[in-house]
C-alpha cells in the first residue's frame, strides 16, 4: 500500500528542522544492555509501526513510503546524523570494523558502463578508483584541485593552522564539528575583518589528522594576504588552547600544492581517523564561496554512459559468459587473471 506525502500546518523552516532532527534520534535510539555488553537496535518493522501510530506534531511533513517494499532500511534513512548517533553508542571499535567492511566491499565493487558510440563495447571501471580512501583516487582528487585552481600559481599569502585541546573537547565531538567550527571562526574572522574596513578573506582549507592525540585539525591558506587579523583575537575566536592557534606568513607559496600535499598525507592516516571522516562524510578540503576559478568552456566530451553496478562475484559471471552483452569489454584485466588463477588452483 502506497500512502502519500501529507503535509502538516506549515512552521519555519528552524521549526522543520528541529523536528525531523529530533525524529531521526528517536529512530535510532540504541538501548545498551549494560549487564552483557550488547547492544539492541530498533527493528524496520518496529520503527514504521511507531511512526505510523505516534502523532504529528504541528509544522512537522510526514513522509510515508511504499510499505510493501519496506522490507529493509531505505538509503534515504540512513542520514549523517543517524551514523554518527548510533556510532556513539557502539565505540570506535565498532566504528572501524563498519569501516573496514565498507572498504572491502568497495574493492570488490565494479561499475559497467557503455560507450556512447557503440553500444557493443563495454568498460568495466574500479568503485574505489574514485574513492579517496584508495591511493588512485587520491591522485585523482590531486589532478582536479590542479586542474580547478592553476598548477603554476605561486602568491604570498597567510597559513593558519588551527588545532583541538583534549581537555576542552572529545575526540569524537572534534571530529564531528571541526567543519562546522572552521566555517564558524571564518564567518567571525570576516566579519570582524569588515567592521575594521577589510576586505574579505578569501582561503582554501583542508583538515589532517594529529598524529599524537588522533584528533583533527585545520589548515587555512589565504592568497594574496599579507595580515589577516590578531592573534589575541584569533585565539578567542577559536575557543581553544592559547597554542591552538598558529599563523605564518609566506613571501611565496602554492595554494593548491598546500591543499594537495594533505591530501597525500591521507595514506599515512590511522584506521580510526579514516572511520571517523567516513562516518561523519566529512570533506578534505573546501574553499571561500568567492574563490576565483578558471574558465571549464574547454570541458572534454562523454564519452561513456553508465549501464550498471556489479559486484566481484557479477563481474566474473559477466566475463565467463562469453560475453554475451558486448563484443570488447575493457578493463577486465584483474577479473581475467582472477579466473584463470582460481582454474589453474
Amino acid at each position: 500500500m502506497t500512502r502519500n506525502i501529507r503535509f502538516e500546518n506549515e512552521a519555519d523552516p528552524k521549526g522543520q528542522r528541529n523536528e525531523q532532527i529530533a525524529r531521526s534520534e528517536a529512530e535510532c535510539r540504541i538501548s545498551i544492555d549494560k549487564q552483557d555488553g550488547l547492544y539492541t537496535t530498533t527493528s524496520a518493522s518496529e520503527t514504521r509501526s511507531t511512526a505510523t501510530k505516534s502523532p504529528v506534531s504541528s509544522g512537522f511533513i510526514a513522509l510515508f513510503v511504499n510499505e510493501d517494499k519496506a522490507k529493509i532500511p531505505h538509503s534515504h534513512e540512513i542520514t549523517k546524523d543517524k551514523l554518527t548517533y548510533a556510532f556513539m553508542f557502539l565505540g570506535e571499535g565498532n566504528q572501524i570494523d563498519a569501516f573496514l567492511d565498507y572498504l572491502t566491499n568497495l574493492a570488490d565493487k565494479r561499475i559497467l558502463v557503455n560507450n556512447l558510440t557503440d553500444n557493443r563495447i563495454g568498460k568495466l571501471l574500479k568503485a574505489s578508483d574514485a574513492s579517496r580512501y584508495f591511493p588512485v583516487g587520491r591522485k585523482r582528487i590531486q589532478a582536479k584541485i590542479y586542474r580547478r585552481l592553476g598548477r603554476w600559481f605561486n602568491c604570498p599569502g597567510v597559513l593558519l593552522s588551527l588545532t583541538f585541546a583534549p581537555e576542552l573537547i572529545s575526540r569524537r565531538k572534534a571530529w564531528l564539528d571541526c567543519r562546522k567550527m572552521a566555517r564558524e571562526f571564518m564567518n567571525r574572522v570576516n566579519r570582524w575583518r569588515k567592521r575594521h574596513g577589510m576586505s574579505k578573506a578569501k582561503f582554501l582549507s583542508c583538515i589532517e589528522v594529529q598524529p599524537g592525540t588522533g584528533y583533527p585539525h585545520v589548515h587555512f591558506v589565504f592568497p594574496n594576504l599579507r595580515w589577516l587579523a590578531s592573534l589575541d583575537f584569533l585565539i578567542t575566536t577559536w575557543g581553544q588552547e592559547n597554542n591552538s592557534v598558529d599563523i605564518v606568513v609566506k613571501d611565496s607559496i602554492s595554494p593548491v600544492s598546500y591543499v594537495c600535499k594533505y591530501i597525500s598525507k591521507l595514506e599515512g592516516w590511522s584506521d580510526l581517523a579514516l572511520s571517523y571522516i567516513w562516518t561523519n562524510r566529512t570533506r578534505l578540503y573546501s574553499m571561500s564561496r568567492d574563490y576565483i576559478l578558471p574558465d571549464y568552456s574547454d570541458k572534454r566530451v562523454p564519452e561513456w554512459a553508465f549501464n550498471r553496478c556489479l559486484n566481484k562475484f557479477q563481474s566474473i559471471k559477466l566475463v565467463i559468459n562469453g560475453l554475451i552483452e558486448f563484443d570488447t569489454l575493457l578493463g577486465a584485466d584483474e577479473i581475467v587473471s582472477e579466473i584463470l588463477l582460481r582454474r589453474s588452483n
